[in-house]
């Protein structure tokens, strides 16, 4: 497939009126005015970013995937058909919540909804922040990344995500045979999606966004501290992807990464995986009494999602 990015996502949420504040003042996203029960979040010029709307608990409900035009969708749908894959085209009102020109999804075998869609609503210099800051690294290289926990790397899910979906294997993180990394094979990011793999258990594990500047990383850090949302792991610096940044607990319940800097994964400069023998070159310190994030569940529980 000819997927470009992963452009959005969709959660569900108890606590909207909360992330209401904490999208704008402490990340400094901008809160998209419109009729409909959802909190859209925006990142840049595009429609949304994220899409938070009310349920029962906090989890991720889908991710959307971005394809280049028409074509590569219609070529998108091709595919599904000639895995046998069953999947729905969303009709206008979908199209309209999305905004987008077109959209199918499908359930895929992580548990997680999979989105396809092109041509996403833009309005050209319109994005106005929450607060003051330098912008954040969007456009088409999408919203950032998501990281999925799973029982097992089944064939199924590997087919599923090399050859369906046509993502490009990025790494493990030192971590073999607990953590993958991929990314669409037109995208700039090292990853766009992750799996932990840790048995009996799903859901999402965490979401990573990315900033400009520096600076803006260090206002977050201490915008989440002076607003009590807790750590999960103090500013540091990855060793495999040498990004700056923080991980810190949303009003869901699941850590969100704050980003800045890293490399680029491209046929220009192409990434050399190695194997780390750290996590992190330094920080990253893990807070030890951070809770399991909300969103994730144990298969056996009466709280996994059906």
């Amino acid at each position: 497939m000819d997927i470009i990015a992963l452009a959005y996502i969709g959660l569900e949420s108890t606590n909207l009126d909360e992330w209401s504040r904490y999208a704008p003042e402490v990340l400094g996203m901008q809160v998209r005015p419109h009729d409909g029960d959802a909190l859209l979040l925006r990142m840049d010029e595009r429609h949304h970013r994220i899409a938070i709307r009310p349920g029962e608990a906090e989890r991720l409900s889908y991710v959307g995937w971005e394809l280049r035009d028409r074509p590569a969708f219609e070529d998108a749908l091709r595919i599904l058909d000639a895995e046998g894959l069953s999947y729905t085209v969303g009709d206008e009102e979908l199209c309209a919540e999305r905004g987008v020109h077109a959209v199918a999804y499908l359930d895929g075998p992580d548990r997680i909804r999979h989105e396809l869609f092109y041509g996403q609503a833009f309005a050209s210099h319109s994005f106005v922040p929450g607060r003051a800051h330098s912008g954040f690294v969007a456009g088409e290289g999408g919203f950032g990344h998501v990281v999925l926990t799973v029982p097992e790397w089944s064939d199924e899910l590997n087919h599923f995500v090399e050859d369906v979906l046509g993502f490009r294997w990025f790494g493990s993180g030192g971590d073999v045979g607990k953590r993958r990394f991929y990314r669409p094979k037109r995208n700039f990011r090292t990853h766009a999606i992750g799996y932990s793999i840790v048995p009996g258990v799903a859901g999402l594990q965490h979401v990573g966004i990315e900033v400009e500047n520096l600076d803006d990383v260090g206002v977050a850090y201490d915008l989440v501290q002076e607003r009590g949302y807790p750590l999960m792991a103090t500013l540091g610096r990855h060793t495999q992807d040498p990004v700056i940044s923080f991980y810190s607990f949303t009003p869901s319940g699941f850590p969100l990464e704050y980003i800045q800097g890293g490399i680029e994964d491209s046929e220009a400069h192409p990434f050399v995986e190695g194997k780390p023998e750290r996590l992190s070159v330094w920080g990253h310190k893990f807070n030890p009494d951070a809770p399991k994030p909300a969103t994730m569940y144990a298969l056996e529980s009466q709280d996994a999602p059906t």
